[in-house]
């Protein structure tokens, strides 16, 4: 089985605005749906994804809905909510090209798993650190 990690904004679009993905990362989610792929979404994802809707970033999307959306995914076996771990956090500091503390620890998920990313930013794309799934 495939297996992807996913980004804040990717995450968000697939769940609100899946006209803003890329070709193949609308595919990567697609199948994700339909268990071909696993994609993991970093706690850190979920923070900031939660952090997004609480300050009405994304019009018209309630908190509650993302919260529940997120309880299914915790007994999926195709999205997984993974843990940030100590070691991940301890590791970043080797990532200091990517200034954001939050996409750092999504691209040293990426690393550690040795998976591509879904993302469009182009920080971490300029940064080779990750392949990334995108057009």
């Amino acid at each position: 089985m495939k297996e992807l990690v996913t980004d804040t904004h990717s995450f968000l679009w697939h769940l609100y605005s899946p006209s803003r993905l890329g070709s193949a990362a609308r595919q990567a989610f697609a199948t994700t749906d339909t268990g071909e792929t696993r994609i993991y979404i970093p706690s850190l994802v979920v923070a900031e994804a939660l952090m997004v809707v609480q300050k009405h970033r994304l019009p018209g999307v309630e908190l509650d809905e993302l919260v529940e959306y997120l309880e299914i995914a915790l007994h999926s076996s195709n999205y997984v909510l993974s843990d940030l771990q100590a070691r991940m956090v301890l590791d970043s500091h080797h990532f200091t090209v990517i200034p954001d503390i939050f996409d750092r620890l999504v691209v040293v998920e990426a690393v550690v798993r040795g998976l591509p990313l879904i993302s469009r930013d182009s920080v971490i794309r300029d940064s080779g650190l990750v392949s990334m799934v995108w057009e």
